[in-house]
């Protein structure tokens, strides 16, 4: 095990990341003009890619686990331990793909924040108008 099928591994997973937002995108805009025949579409299209991104994870978390094995690493496997310990190009190919997976992340928690106020919205204005 290398570090090369790591790097090969992340960046399929960034990809995945990068559908899953694209698709939370959608699920905005769908919230927000009340597309609800959409809104259904996109959601099963997130729990495909959400049920990717867990498979993806898993593999993800052997091959670290390996790769910690391989490098003779003690303690906790994770990526930043194996970066730690590697040089040169594959040290910054793969820090730069752990990047980019926390940025994606980040932008996921970001759109589903907005996602829940945009529901919490609607679900306040059904409320009102059922009032009234």
């Amino acid at each position: 095990m290398g570090s090369r099928e790591i790097a090969e591994h992340l960046a399929v997973e960034a990809s995945a990341y990068m559908d899953l937002v694209g698709i939370l995108q959608k699920e905005t805009r769908d919230l927000v003009e009340r597309d609800y025949k959409a809104l259904y579409d996109t959601v099963d299209s997130k729990q495909q890619v959400v049920g990717r991104i867990e498979a993806l994870g898993k593999k993800r978390a052997a091959l670290i686990a390996d790769g910690a094995r391989d490098l003779s690493i003690d303690g906790e496997a994770n990526l930043s331990a194996i970066i730690a310990r590697l040089n040169g190009p594959q040290r910054e190919e793969l820090a730069r793909l752990q990047e980019t997976i926390l940025a994606l992340v980040e932008s996921v928690s970001e759109i589903n924040s907005l996602n829940t106020l945009v529901v919490k919205g609607s679900l306040e204005n059904i409320g009102k108008t059922l009032g009234f």
